[in-house]
């Protein structure tokens, strides 16, 4: 384990020596397991929180009503949580009261996914009390202990699980999913920012149609923003989870709330006007004039087999040899169209410059001062 978490190593060595128990635990060790790169390295301890803090130098408390606090070890950040059990869940989503206790076991009782409730000893000694391992042996998500009561207390967990089936692959067990469906109505106790958490991550996995066949179930149809049967199949991943949210949002036909960010409802707007266009014209450089690229990536993902194109380079390439990709880069300005008419500004001006890039990007005009102001002059009143 050294050569692998060395940080991680550390801290558990650290609290190893000054008499408590510690793990490595949840999906560090599910990753670990399945032989795949680890983000994030969660270590669990018997030791309470103001314990953690006088052991370690630096540190921060992060979540010490929850018993968290993140340990700096050279330079890289760790959480360190206490053993807990959780008592009532308020609107089905967080603690009523955590109770920190001693033991392992009652500790990983109260996680989500068997695969996520192992823990792993500096020593490699893997501690696995749910059968987590045969489960991924099996590719199985499975909810530990009684998968209703797990939903009751955090109705997150059900999208939790969906998103790991499409990550790793996985068969969600069938006790599990009839969970999901029986307690899918809790989702409208959480709020919209965990839910839009929880989905958007699904955009970008190698194969997102394995999560979306789920969230296509008739249960998820009024407690989740946006409709997801309206969606059609989607085999590719996104470029990003902001291009997955406009591939989302441009086939949802009737209004939804959902908490976009100003960049994210740019994007989809663009999208929307962009695909107006290339419905109306096919994939000419006047149907993508003043589209970004980004805009144009969702479109080529909508459009799929339907475009010209082989690949997603291929259309990059044709885009940028355009001969004006935005009318902004018109080698005229406002102010010299303002001077060679003699009129005031007015939207004359943008009117104006959508007829020159129109003409630029037919062919019939060269993005040239001289020869925009030959034409402006004789055209323009």
């Amino acid at each position: 384990m050294k050569t692998r978490w060395p940080n991680a190593f550390a801290v558990l060595s650290k609290l190893e020596h000054a008499g408590y128990q510690a793990y490595v635990v949840g999906g560090a060790v599910r990753d670990h397991l399945l032989g795949l790169l680890i983000k994030d390295i969660d270590i669990t301890t018997d030791a309470s929180p103001q314990e953690v803090m006088r052991l370690f130098s630096k540190t921060f408390a992060t979540g010490i009503e929850h018993g968290t606090v993140t340990v700096v070890e050279n330079g890289e950040a760790i959480e360190v949580t206490t053993f807990r059990v959780e008592s009532h869940y308020i609107d089905h989503r967080r603690p009523d009261k955590v109770t920190f206790v001693r033991n392992l076991e009652e500790d990983l009782a109260r996680r989500d996914y068997t695969i996520n409730a192992m823990a792993l000893s500096r020593r490699d000694e893997l501690l696995d009390c749910f059968g987590g391992q045969e489960d991924l042996f099996n590719q199985k998500i499975r909810a530990v202990g009684t998968a209703t009561e797990r939903y009751e207390e955090d109705a997150l967990r059900i999208l939790r699980g969906i998103r790991l089936s499409g990550q790793l692959d996985f068969q969600i067990e069938r006790i599990t999913w009839e969970a999901m469906v029986a307690k899918s109505h809790l989702l409208q106790h959480i709020a919209k920012e965990r839910i839009k958490q929880e989905i958007g991550r699904i955009w970008a996995f190698t194969n997102p149609e394995i999560s979306l066949a789920s969230l296509r179930n008739t249960c998820f149809l009024n407690v989740l923003p946006g409709n997801y049967q309206s969606l059609p199949e989607k085999q590719k991943p996104s470029l990003s989870e902001r291009h997955g949210w406009a591939w989302f949002h441009y086939f949802q036909k009737v209004p939804y709330t959902f908490p976009y960010s100003n960049a994210e409802k740019r994007l989809q707007s663009e999208v929307k006007q962009t695909m107006s266009m290339l419905r109306q014209m096919g994939w000419t450089y006047e149907a993508i004039l003043n589209s970004s690229d980004e805009a144009l990536e969702v479109c080529f993902e909508i459009l799929g087999n339907v475009a010209p194109f082989p690949s997603l380079q291929a259309m990059r390439r044709w885009a940028v040899s355009s001969p004006l990709r935005n009318s902004s880069d018109l080698e005229i300005s406002g102010k010299q169209l303002m001077e060679l008419v003699k009129r005031p500004a007015g939207p004359w001006i943008k009117e104006v410059n959508r007829e020159l890039s129109k003409r630029i990007v037919c062919g019939e005009l060269q993005n040239d001062y001289s020869e925009l102001e030959k034409w402006v002059k004789k055209h323009v009143q």
